[in-house]
Protein backbone atom coordinates (compact mmCIF):
# COMPACT_ATOMS: atom_id res chain seq x y z
CA UNK A 1 0.00 0.00 0.00
CA UNK A 2 1.44 3.38 -1.04
CA UNK A 3 0.96 6.25 1.38
CA UNK A 4 1.07 9.70 -0.24
CA UNK A 5 3.18 12.35 1.49
CA UNK A 6 2.14 15.95 0.82
CA UNK A 7 4.28 19.07 0.98
CA UNK A 8 1.73 21.10 2.95
CA UNK A 9 -1.91 21.11 3.97
CA UNK A 10 -2.65 23.18 0.84
CA UNK A 11 -1.69 20.17 -1.29
CA UNK A 12 -4.49 18.18 0.37
CA UNK A 13 -7.21 20.39 -1.07
CA UNK A 14 -9.44 18.83 -3.71
CA UNK A 15 -10.02 15.33 -5.09
CA UNK A 16 -12.88 14.82 -2.65
CA UNK A 17 -14.81 11.52 -2.67
CA UNK A 18 -18.11 10.90 -4.42
CA UNK A 19 -20.68 8.73 -2.62
CA UNK A 20 -23.88 7.22 -3.99
CA UNK A 21 -26.98 7.89 -1.90
CA UNK A 22 -29.36 4.98 -1.50
CA UNK A 23 -32.64 6.31 -0.24
CA UNK A 24 -36.33 5.48 -0.59
CA UNK A 25 -36.96 9.09 -1.66
CA UNK A 26 -34.92 8.62 -4.85
CA UNK A 27 -37.20 7.66 -7.80
CA UNK A 28 -36.86 4.09 -9.02
CA UNK A 29 -34.32 3.74 -11.79
CA UNK A 30 -32.48 6.94 -10.82
CA UNK A 31 -29.13 7.30 -9.08
CA UNK A 32 -28.01 10.18 -6.89
CA UNK A 33 -24.40 11.00 -5.98
CA UNK A 34 -22.93 13.42 -3.46
CA UNK A 35 -19.47 14.97 -3.74
CA UNK A 36 -18.25 15.39 -0.16
CA UNK A 37 -16.52 18.76 -0.09
CA UNK A 38 -16.25 18.66 3.69
CA UNK A 39 -13.33 16.27 3.10
CA UNK A 40 -11.22 19.33 2.30
CA UNK A 41 -8.78 20.29 5.11
CA UNK A 42 -10.98 23.02 6.62
CA UNK A 43 -14.20 21.17 5.80
CA UNK A 44 -15.74 23.05 2.88
CA UNK A 45 -15.52 23.73 -0.86
CA UNK A 46 -14.24 27.21 0.03
CA UNK A 47 -10.79 25.65 0.52
CA UNK A 48 -10.66 25.32 -3.26
CA UNK A 49 -11.82 28.90 -3.81
CA UNK A 50 -9.29 30.23 -1.31
CA UNK A 51 -6.45 28.27 -2.90
CA UNK A 52 -7.32 29.58 -6.37
CA UNK A 53 -7.48 33.20 -5.20
CA UNK A 54 -4.27 32.94 -3.17
CA UNK A 55 -2.28 31.19 -5.92
CA UNK A 56 -3.37 33.80 -8.48
CA UNK A 57 -2.43 36.67 -6.14
CA UNK A 58 0.99 35.15 -5.43
CA UNK A 59 1.62 34.52 -9.14
CA UNK A 60 0.72 38.15 -9.92
CA UNK A 61 3.14 39.41 -7.27
CA UNK A 62 0.33 40.94 -5.21
CA UNK A 63 0.73 38.68 -2.16
CA UNK A 64 3.68 37.13 -0.42
CA UNK A 65 5.11 36.22 2.96
CA UNK A 66 4.41 39.02 5.42
CA UNK A 67 1.68 40.54 3.24
CA UNK A 68 -1.91 41.18 4.28
CA UNK A 69 -5.11 39.81 2.78
CA UNK A 70 -8.56 41.18 3.70
CA UNK A 71 -11.81 39.49 2.69
CA UNK A 72 -15.53 39.64 3.38
CA UNK A 73 -17.06 36.27 4.20
CA UNK A 74 -19.96 34.67 6.03
CA UNK A 75 -17.43 32.25 7.47
CA UNK A 76 -16.09 29.33 5.46
CA UNK A 77 -13.93 31.27 2.99
CA UNK A 78 -12.43 33.22 5.88
CA UNK A 79 -11.52 29.96 7.61
CA UNK A 80 -9.94 28.67 4.40
CA UNK A 81 -7.97 31.87 3.82
CA UNK A 82 -6.80 31.85 7.44
CA UNK A 83 -5.52 28.30 7.01
CA UNK A 84 -3.62 29.26 3.85
CA UNK A 85 -2.24 32.36 5.56
CA UNK A 86 -0.62 30.03 8.10
CA UNK A 87 0.78 27.90 5.26
CA UNK A 88 2.14 30.71 3.07
CA UNK A 89 3.02 33.18 5.82
CA UNK A 90 0.71 36.13 5.08
CA UNK A 91 -1.62 37.96 7.47
CA UNK A 92 -5.38 37.50 7.12
CA UNK A 93 -8.14 39.87 8.23
CA UNK A 94 -11.58 38.33 7.98
CA UNK A 95 -14.68 40.55 7.96
CA UNK A 96 -17.58 38.49 9.30
CA UNK A 97 -21.06 39.23 10.67
CA UNK A 98 -23.48 38.26 13.43
CA UNK A 99 -24.62 35.13 11.55
CA UNK A 100 -21.12 33.64 11.36
CA UNK A 101 -20.86 30.27 13.08
CA UNK A 102 -19.04 30.29 16.44
CA UNK A 103 -17.10 27.24 15.27
CA UNK A 104 -15.84 29.12 12.21
CA UNK A 105 -14.77 32.02 14.43
CA UNK A 106 -12.77 29.67 16.65
CA UNK A 107 -11.05 28.09 13.64
CA UNK A 108 -10.10 31.49 12.21
CA UNK A 109 -8.64 32.55 15.55
CA UNK A 110 -6.74 29.26 15.85
CA UNK A 111 -5.17 29.85 12.42
CA UNK A 112 -4.07 33.31 13.56
CA UNK A 113 -6.49 35.46 11.57
CA UNK A 114 -7.73 38.82 12.82
CA UNK A 115 -11.52 39.10 12.94
CA UNK A 116 -13.66 42.16 12.20
CA UNK A 117 -17.31 41.68 13.19
CA UNK A 118 -19.99 43.69 11.35
CA UNK A 119 -23.16 44.17 13.39
CA UNK A 120 -25.19 46.52 11.16
CA UNK A 121 -27.35 45.21 8.35
CA UNK A 122 -27.88 46.86 4.97
CA UNK A 123 -31.15 48.29 3.66
CA UNK A 124 -32.44 44.77 2.91
CA UNK A 125 -31.55 43.31 6.30
CA UNK A 126 -28.47 41.44 5.01
CA UNK A 127 -24.84 41.78 5.98
CA UNK A 128 -22.87 41.39 2.74
CA UNK A 129 -22.94 45.05 1.71
CA UNK A 130 -21.89 46.27 5.15
CA UNK A 131 -19.11 43.67 5.23
CA UNK A 132 -17.77 44.84 1.87
CA UNK A 133 -17.93 48.47 3.04
CA UNK A 134 -15.84 47.51 6.06
CA UNK A 135 -13.30 45.75 3.81
CA UNK A 136 -12.86 48.95 1.83
CA UNK A 137 -12.28 50.91 5.05
CA UNK A 138 -9.66 48.43 6.19
CA UNK A 139 -7.83 48.66 2.87
CA UNK A 140 -7.27 52.33 3.66
CA UNK A 141 -5.86 51.39 7.07
CA UNK A 142 -3.52 48.70 5.70
CA UNK A 143 -1.56 50.08 2.72
CA UNK A 144 -0.42 47.30 0.43
CA UNK A 145 -3.09 44.87 1.61
CA UNK A 146 -5.10 43.02 -1.05
CA UNK A 147 -8.78 42.18 -1.32
CA UNK A 148 -9.30 38.97 -3.35
CA UNK A 149 -12.98 39.89 -3.86
CA UNK A 150 -14.52 36.44 -4.17
CA UNK A 151 -17.68 37.97 -5.68
CA UNK A 152 -16.15 39.49 -8.83
CA UNK A 153 -12.65 38.02 -9.21
CA UNK A 154 -12.52 35.76 -12.28
CA UNK A 155 -9.76 33.71 -10.65
CA UNK A 156 -12.55 32.17 -8.55
CA UNK A 157 -14.56 30.43 -11.32
CA UNK A 158 -11.43 29.85 -13.43
CA UNK A 159 -9.83 27.78 -10.68
CA UNK A 160 -12.98 25.69 -10.25
CA UNK A 161 -13.17 25.26 -14.02
CA UNK A 162 -9.71 23.72 -14.13
CA UNK A 163 -9.93 21.66 -10.91
CA UNK A 164 -13.35 20.96 -9.38
CA UNK A 165 -14.99 20.90 -12.80
CA UNK A 166 -12.50 18.30 -14.02
CA UNK A 167 -13.34 16.05 -11.08
CA UNK A 168 -17.10 16.39 -11.57
CA UNK A 169 -16.87 15.81 -15.32
CA UNK A 170 -15.24 12.42 -14.74
CA UNK A 171 -18.65 11.09 -13.71
CA UNK A 172 -21.24 10.61 -16.45
CA UNK A 173 -24.43 12.14 -15.06
CA UNK A 174 -27.61 13.76 -16.40
CA UNK A 175 -27.52 16.72 -14.03
CA UNK A 176 -25.27 18.57 -11.60
CA UNK A 177 -26.91 20.32 -8.65
CA UNK A 178 -25.11 22.81 -6.40
CA UNK A 179 -25.49 25.97 -4.34
CA UNK A 180 -24.77 29.16 -6.24
CA UNK A 181 -23.21 31.25 -3.43
CA UNK A 182 -20.91 33.80 -5.12
CA UNK A 183 -21.26 31.89 -8.40
CA UNK A 184 -17.57 31.01 -8.52
CA UNK A 185 -17.58 27.29 -7.91
CA UNK A 186 -20.84 26.32 -9.64
CA UNK A 187 -20.32 28.45 -12.76
CA UNK A 188 -16.74 27.24 -13.09
CA UNK A 189 -17.88 23.63 -12.72
CA UNK A 190 -20.69 24.17 -15.21
CA UNK A 191 -18.39 25.54 -17.89
CA UNK A 192 -16.13 22.48 -17.67
CA UNK A 193 -18.97 19.93 -17.46
CA UNK A 194 -20.77 21.41 -20.46
CA UNK A 195 -17.50 21.43 -22.38
CA UNK A 196 -16.75 17.76 -21.66
CA UNK A 197 -20.29 16.41 -21.41
CA UNK A 198 -22.68 18.49 -23.55
CA UNK A 199 -26.31 18.08 -22.63
CA UNK A 200 -25.72 17.90 -18.88
CA UNK A 201 -28.23 20.01 -16.97
CA UNK A 202 -26.81 22.28 -14.26
CA UNK A 203 -29.20 23.25 -11.45
CA UNK A 204 -28.30 26.20 -9.21
CA UNK A 205 -29.82 26.36 -5.71
CA UNK A 206 -30.07 29.45 -3.56
CA UNK A 207 -31.77 30.44 -0.34
CA UNK A 208 -35.06 32.32 -0.20
CA UNK A 209 -34.11 35.93 0.54
CA UNK A 210 -31.06 36.05 -1.70
CA UNK A 211 -31.06 38.45 -4.68
CA UNK A 212 -28.68 36.40 -6.86
CA UNK A 213 -31.48 35.15 -9.11
CA UNK A 214 -33.09 38.58 -9.30
CA UNK A 215 -35.64 38.31 -6.52
CA UNK A 216 -36.13 40.74 -3.67
CA UNK A 217 -33.51 40.53 -0.95
CA UNK A 218 -34.64 39.95 2.63
CA UNK A 219 -33.02 38.36 5.70
CA UNK A 220 -32.73 34.58 6.00
CA UNK A 221 -31.29 32.22 8.59
CA UNK A 222 -28.96 29.96 6.58
CA UNK A 223 -25.33 31.02 6.81
CA UNK A 224 -22.96 30.68 3.85
CA UNK A 225 -25.51 31.02 1.04
CA UNK A 226 -27.04 33.87 -0.88
CA UNK A 227 -26.10 37.47 -1.58
CA UNK A 228 -27.81 40.85 -1.48
CA UNK A 229 -26.81 41.35 -5.12
CA UNK A 230 -25.60 39.32 -8.10
CA UNK A 231 -21.83 39.25 -8.30
CA UNK A 232 -19.94 39.19 -11.59
CA UNK A 233 -18.96 35.56 -11.04
CA UNK A 234 -22.58 34.42 -11.31
CA UNK A 235 -23.07 33.70 -15.00
CA UNK A 236 -26.71 32.71 -15.45
CA UNK A 237 -26.04 31.70 -19.06
CA UNK A 238 -24.26 28.52 -17.89
CA UNK A 239 -26.99 27.60 -15.39
CA UNK A 240 -29.97 25.71 -16.80
CA UNK A 241 -32.36 25.67 -13.88
CA UNK A 242 -32.71 27.81 -10.75
CA UNK A 243 -34.06 26.49 -7.46
CA UNK A 244 -35.02 28.50 -4.36
CA UNK A 245 -34.92 26.75 -0.97
CA UNK A 246 -36.43 28.00 2.27
CA UNK A 247 -34.41 28.05 5.49
CA UNK A 248 -36.56 25.21 6.73
CA UNK A 249 -35.91 23.03 3.69
CA UNK A 250 -32.16 23.65 3.62
CA UNK A 251 -31.50 23.03 7.31
CA UNK A 252 -33.88 20.09 7.62
CA UNK A 253 -32.45 18.23 4.62
CA UNK A 254 -28.93 18.71 5.98
CA UNK A 255 -30.02 17.13 9.25
CA UNK A 256 -31.67 14.32 7.31
CA UNK A 257 -28.41 13.65 5.40
CA UNK A 258 -26.55 13.51 8.69
CA UNK A 259 -29.09 11.25 10.37
CA UNK A 260 -29.70 8.77 7.53
CA UNK A 261 -26.42 8.88 5.58
CA UNK A 262 -23.81 10.04 8.10
CA UNK A 263 -22.91 13.14 6.10
CA UNK A 264 -21.38 16.03 8.03
CA UNK A 265 -21.83 18.61 5.24
CA UNK A 266 -19.64 21.33 6.69
CA UNK A 267 -19.33 23.36 9.86
CA UNK A 268 -22.45 25.43 9.18
CA UNK A 269 -24.50 22.27 9.73
CA UNK A 270 -22.39 20.96 12.62
CA UNK A 271 -23.36 24.07 14.59
CA UNK A 272 -27.06 23.56 14.15
CA UNK A 273 -28.88 21.64 16.87
CA UNK A 274 -32.27 20.02 16.23
CA UNK A 275 -34.43 19.34 19.30
CA UNK A 276 -37.79 17.69 18.66
CA UNK A 277 -40.73 16.61 20.80
CA UNK A 278 -42.03 18.24 23.97
CA UNK A 279 -39.64 21.11 24.69
CA UNK A 280 -39.40 22.98 28.00
CA UNK A 281 -36.54 25.39 28.61
CA UNK A 282 -36.15 26.61 32.21
CA UNK A 283 -35.27 30.04 33.57
CA UNK A 284 -31.90 31.79 33.12
CA UNK A 285 -30.91 29.58 30.17
CA UNK A 286 -29.04 30.25 26.92
CA UNK A 287 -30.11 28.67 23.63
CA UNK A 288 -27.14 28.59 21.27
CA UNK A 289 -27.10 29.86 17.69
CA UNK A 290 -28.78 27.86 14.91
CA UNK A 291 -30.85 25.66 17.23
CA UNK A 292 -34.14 24.28 15.96
CA UNK A 293 -36.73 23.70 18.68
CA UNK A 294 -39.48 21.68 17.01
CA UNK A 295 -42.39 20.96 19.34
CA UNK A 296 -44.04 18.53 16.89
CA UNK A 297 -47.54 19.66 17.91
CA UNK A 298 -46.66 19.69 21.63
CA UNK A 299 -46.40 22.88 23.69
CA UNK A 300 -43.03 24.60 23.46
CA UNK A 301 -42.29 26.53 26.66
CA UNK A 302 -39.29 28.81 27.29
CA UNK A 303 -38.81 30.28 30.76
CA UNK A 304 -37.83 33.74 32.02
CA UNK A 305 -34.47 35.46 31.46
CA UNK A 306 -33.57 33.25 28.49
CA UNK A 307 -31.20 34.40 25.72
CA UNK A 308 -32.17 32.93 22.35
CA UNK A 309 -29.18 32.87 20.00
CA UNK A 310 -29.03 34.13 16.42
CA UNK A 311 -30.47 31.82 13.79
CA UNK A 312 -32.69 29.84 16.17
CA UNK A 313 -36.02 28.55 14.88
CA UNK A 314 -39.04 27.98 17.11
CA UNK A 315 -41.79 25.81 15.63
CA UNK A 316 -44.49 23.39 16.69
CA UNK A 317 -44.56 21.24 13.60
CA UNK A 318 -42.27 18.65 12.04
CA UNK A 319 -39.74 20.65 10.00
CA UNK A 320 -38.28 17.63 8.20
CA UNK A 321 -41.71 16.33 7.22
CA UNK A 322 -42.64 19.70 5.73
CA UNK A 323 -39.34 19.90 3.86
CA UNK A 324 -39.72 16.44 2.35
CA UNK A 325 -43.30 17.14 1.30
CA UNK A 326 -42.46 20.47 -0.29
CA UNK A 327 -44.24 22.36 2.48
CA UNK A 328 -47.49 20.41 2.03
CA UNK A 329 -47.50 18.93 5.54
CA UNK A 330 -49.88 20.94 7.72
CA UNK A 331 -48.57 23.56 10.11
CA UNK A 332 -49.61 22.78 13.65
CA UNK A 333 -50.90 25.51 15.87
CA UNK A 334 -49.53 24.21 19.18
CA UNK A 335 -48.68 27.02 21.60
CA UNK A 336 -45.22 28.53 21.95
CA UNK A 337 -44.62 30.51 25.14
CA UNK A 338 -41.55 32.69 25.67
CA UNK A 339 -41.17 34.03 29.20
CA UNK A 340 -40.46 37.46 30.65
CA UNK A 341 -37.19 39.38 30.31
CA UNK A 342 -36.03 37.26 27.37
CA UNK A 343 -33.60 38.44 24.68
CA UNK A 344 -34.25 37.25 21.14
CA UNK A 345 -31.20 37.75 18.92
CA UNK A 346 -31.23 38.78 15.23
CA UNK A 347 -32.36 36.28 12.61
CA UNK A 348 -34.59 34.23 14.95
CA UNK A 349 -37.71 32.72 13.39
CA UNK A 350 -40.68 32.85 15.75
CA UNK A 351 -43.40 30.49 14.58
CA UNK A 352 -47.19 30.81 14.75
CA UNK A 353 -49.13 30.76 18.00
CA UNK A 354 -46.37 32.43 20.02
CA UNK A 355 -46.79 34.51 23.17
CA UNK A 356 -43.79 36.62 24.21
CA UNK A 357 -43.66 37.72 27.86
CA UNK A 358 -43.23 41.10 29.50
CA UNK A 359 -40.05 43.17 29.19
CA UNK A 360 -38.73 40.95 26.38
CA UNK A 361 -36.57 42.32 23.58
CA UNK A 362 -36.70 41.17 19.96
CA UNK A 363 -33.65 42.25 17.95
CA UNK A 364 -33.94 43.67 14.45
CA UNK A 365 -34.02 41.12 11.66
CA UNK A 366 -36.15 38.45 13.33
CA UNK A 367 -39.17 36.76 11.80
CA UNK A 368 -42.06 37.87 14.00
CA UNK A 369 -45.47 36.33 14.46
CA UNK A 370 -47.39 36.22 17.70
CA UNK A 371 -48.66 38.13 20.71
CA UNK A 372 -46.49 40.43 22.83
CA UNK A 373 -47.26 41.21 26.46
CA UNK A 374 -46.73 44.68 28.01
CA UNK A 375 -43.30 46.34 27.99
CA UNK A 376 -42.00 44.19 25.14
CA UNK A 377 -39.79 45.86 22.55
CA UNK A 378 -39.21 45.04 18.89
CA UNK A 379 -36.12 46.81 17.57
CA UNK A 380 -35.71 48.11 14.03
CA UNK A 381 -37.80 46.87 11.17
CA UNK A 382 -38.55 43.14 11.62
CA UNK A 383 -37.25 41.13 8.69
CA UNK A 384 -40.54 39.47 8.01
CA UNK A 385 -43.80 39.90 9.87
CA UNK A 386 -46.03 36.91 9.14
CA UNK A 387 -49.69 37.47 9.89
CA UNK A 388 -50.66 39.84 12.68
CA UNK A 389 -48.46 40.93 15.55
CA UNK A 390 -50.71 41.67 18.50
CA UNK A 391 -49.52 44.02 21.25
CA UNK A 392 -51.06 43.38 24.68
CA UNK A 393 -50.73 46.60 26.68
CA UNK A 394 -49.97 50.25 26.05
CA UNK A 395 -46.26 50.10 26.89
CA UNK A 396 -45.19 47.57 24.30
CA UNK A 397 -43.24 49.30 21.53
CA UNK A 398 -42.29 48.63 17.93
CA UNK A 399 -39.50 50.76 16.55
CA UNK A 400 -39.36 51.05 12.77
CA UNK A 401 -36.06 51.71 11.02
Amino acid sequence: MNTAIYGSIADCIGHTPIVELRDSLIPQGKRLFAKLEYYNPSFSIKDRTALGLVKAAIAAGKLGRGGTLIESTSGNLGKSLAMLGAVYGFHVIVVIDAKTSPTVIKWCEAYGAKLEMVQDTDENGGYQKTRVARVKELLEDYPGAIWPNQYDNEDNPDFHYSTTGEEVAELEVDAVVGSVSTGGHLCGISRKVKEKRPGTTVVACDVDGSAVFGGASHPYLVSGSGLSWRGKNTDLSVLDKLCILSDEEAISICHLLAKEHGFGEGTSVYDECLIKGTVRVGNHCWIGPYTILDGQNAPLVIGDWVDIGSGTQLYTHDSIERALTGGRAPLATGPITIGNYCFIAPMVAIGPGTTIGEHSFVAAGSYVQGRFKPYSYIAGNPARKVGTVEIDGDRARIRRS
